[in-house]
């Protein structure tokens, strides 16, 4: 891709004052909100541009697509998409045998279609699928369906309900939403399973109620642990049965920098995945590390859970990156302390961008994913600052700093 230079303030970009500006020679300017501070820099490039080695993607909620700023940086910057919620159980499977990804072709985009057609309409970008099997994201009907099963029938009642979902999904992004020549499916990977393990390195299993919420995993409960491997067995064979022999099969959790037990125990279970195959195939192909962390994380950390996922020799994903200016148990950022924070934030997104080139060999690289646009989307709340983009979708220094760490192409 071109090398490219923006000139704009955001809003001047988002009605459009730039499309006037020269390919090769435009000027990014940055205002932000509250106009307290302004800064212009020339940048070599968006960011899906900067290095095409890495990926770079975004996890976007489609109830935010009628704000023109959010929908048009999602555009721009990424090309690769996930979908934050559009794509779990609880919306795509409502009923038992009832599952909505939209009415295609009727003239109205449902909600279910927004975050598909964005992917589709605007670079044909990857779309990364989050996620097939989860202890949260449940239908109502779920537990329903279960606590009228007898206790001894319950394993057998939700292997048909994972298998059922797991072979209509997968069916449906392999046939649908496709570009290219030949044309193939733009969605390419799933996160097949989704937070096993608690942070000891335990499965989640019996009921954990906190906050009014069960942390446990149903499919555990009943199903034991072999419903991790059968999940990701459903999902194989469903691939194959739609003839889609590229799609690529993850196992995504957090905590990988802070929980060394945890750690070992995700190690342990996709290297016992790995060997296994559908009908030739294997069924793991990759590790998504989360990466929501804090100012304070350690970068030995960091670069020590990336090489341990490395070393499994599978493709490797920093899933859902963004970086809080939080300590736990705070809601607010100690004003003394706000801008050693800042700083500390910024350089960590430089150097997780560099610790992702150094450690991962390119042919393991499925990218960097952004877990949402700016700052007023993040699940860690405003106040973290977590993203790459302010309230008002202004440029941050962040952006920068992420953006000179992808800017330095290393090939380990």
């Amino acid at each position: 891709m071109k090398n490219l230079t923006i000139y704009t303030s955001l809003v001047c970009f988002m009605l459009g004052a730039c499309q006037a500006e020269k390919a090769n020679e435009l000027t990014l300017s940055v205002k932000e909100s509250n106009k307290q501070e302004s800064a212009t820099t020339a940048v070599s490039n968006i960011l899906q541009g900067v290095n095409t080695d890495v990926i770079i993607g975004a996890a976007v909620n489609s109830n935010r697509f009628t704000n023109t700023a959010y929908k048009d940086l999602a555009k721009l910057h990424y090309n690769s998409i996930t979908a934050e919620n559009d794509m779990k159980m609880n919306s795509l499977n409502l009923q038992k045998f009832v599952w909505d990804f939209g009415i295609l072709g009727n003239g109205i985009e449902e909600k279910n279609e927004k975050i598909p057609n964005l992917a589709k309409d605007h670079g044909s970008k990857r779309i990364h699928g989050h996620a097939l099997v989860w202890h949260r994201a449940l239908p109502n009907w779920v537990s329903t369906e279960v606590n009228n099963t007898p206790v001894a029938q319950r394993a057998d009642t939700l292997d048909a309900i994972m298998k059922r979902h797991i072979y209509k999904t997968v069916a449906f992004y392999s046939n649908n939403y496709k570009a290219g020549n030949p044309s193939l499916p733009l969605l390419t990977s799933w996160d097949v399973v989704n937070e096993a393990y608690y942070d000891d390195g335990t499965l989640r299993g019996n009921e954990n109620i906190v906050a009014g919420e069960d942390i446990g995993s149903l499919w555990k409960r009943y199903m034991g642990e072999p419903y991790i491997e059968k999940a990701f067995r459903y999902a194989r064979q469903a691939a194959r049965a739609n003839s889609n022999w590229k799609l690529k099969l993850f196992y995504n959790d957090y905590g990988h920098e802070y929980s060394t037990t945890k750690l070992n125990a995700i190690y342990n279970k996709v290297m016992a995945l790995k060997p296994l195959r559908e009908g030739g195939d294997p069924i793991i192909n990759g590790v998504g590390l989360q990466m929501h962390i804090r100012w304070s994380t350690p970068l030995a950390n960091i670069k020590a859970a990336i090489q341990k996922m490395k070393d499994t020799g599978l493709l490797i994903h920093i899933a859902e990156l963004d970086i809080s200016l939080l300590s736990p148990g705070e809601t607010t950022v100690p004003s003394s302390e706000l801008t050693n924070r800042r700083n500390l934030q910024k350089s960590l997104y430089y150097n997780v961008a560099k610790a992702y080139q150094e450690i991962v060999p390119v042919s393991q690289r499925w990218g960097i994913t952004l877990w949402n646009i700016g700052d007023a989307d993040s699940a860690w709340g405003v106040n973290a600052e977590a993203t790459l983009f302010n309230t008002s979708y202004g440029v941050k220094q962040n952006y920068y700093n992420f953006r000179d760490g992808l800017d330095l192409n290393i090939v380990p």
